[in-house]
């Protein structure tokens, strides 16, 4: 199971289980809000959106979502293309890492080869959709919006105990990308600070053509199994 941030491709939670159930669902939604640093109790929450397999299409779930007040949305029938982005990171997770490795002995051993994969694609792999930029340089835009929302909240702001990789050493980063006023990630270089701020709002074409994600999509985690 794999919870990506849409807009920034960002992988937040992942999970090895034999077989997904509507808890493992559940389970996998608040590690996303607390990787985001958002309360259960926060006002405004991202959506999740979910392909037609049973356990996403559970009455527990849906009690589930509505109890929290959170969104959830559903890939299309026949669409595959509504789930591009989360097919195109398990394309990436064969091709760099379980085919190297061919045959894990166990599931607990998939699971700790897969994480130690996953910071490399969160920190330091290009994406073409993000100007050969890694995830996370986009996420700081994602983590400031969501941040401001949960200090509006009346909930707590969560732990330290936060999910794979999900802050990066403060200085992994330089160079081309640079660093904004007070340790604020920045995403500078060719395309400078206009990308960074412009785009994120109000969506702008990108070199590998169609539309750059919108200010919309930073509300919307994509669950995948």
């Amino acid at each position: 199971m794999t919870l990506i941030d849409y807009f920034s491709r960002y992988l937040i939670a992942f999970e090895v289980v034999p077989t997904v159930n509507a808890s493992h669902v559940q389970a996998i939604y608040r590690q996303g809000l607390k990787a985001q640093w958002i309360p259960l109790a926060a006002t405004s929450k991202p959506e999740l959106r979910v392909d037609r397999g049973s356990p996403n299409t559970a009455w527990v779930i849906q009690q589930f979502f509505r109890q929290l007040e959170a969104d959830l949305s559903f890939a299309r029938v026949r669409r595959p293309t509504d789930n591009a982005i989360t097919e195109r990171f398990y394309g990436s997770l064969k091709q760099e890492e379980i085919y190297l490795v061919g045959n894990y002995p166990d599931a607990r051993a998939a699971r700790e080869e897969i994480e130690r994969y996953i910071p490399h694609y969160n920190h330091r792999r290009p994406h073409q959709a993000l100007m050969l930029r890694p995830p996370m340089c986009t996420r700081s835009i994602t983590i400031r919006s969501w941040s401001r929302n949960a200090r509006s909240s009346n909930g707590p702001r969560g732990t330290d105990d936060e999910p794979i990789g999900s802050r990066p050493p403060r200085r992994q980063f330089r160079g081309r990308l640079g660093y904004g006023p007070e340790g604020d990630r920045r995403i500078y270089g060719k395309y400078g600070r206009r990308f960074g701020r412009e785009a994120a709002q109000k969506g702008a074409a990108h070199p590998g053509g169609g539309e750059f994600a919108t200010s919309d999509s930073q509300n919307i985690l994509i669950l995948s199994h």
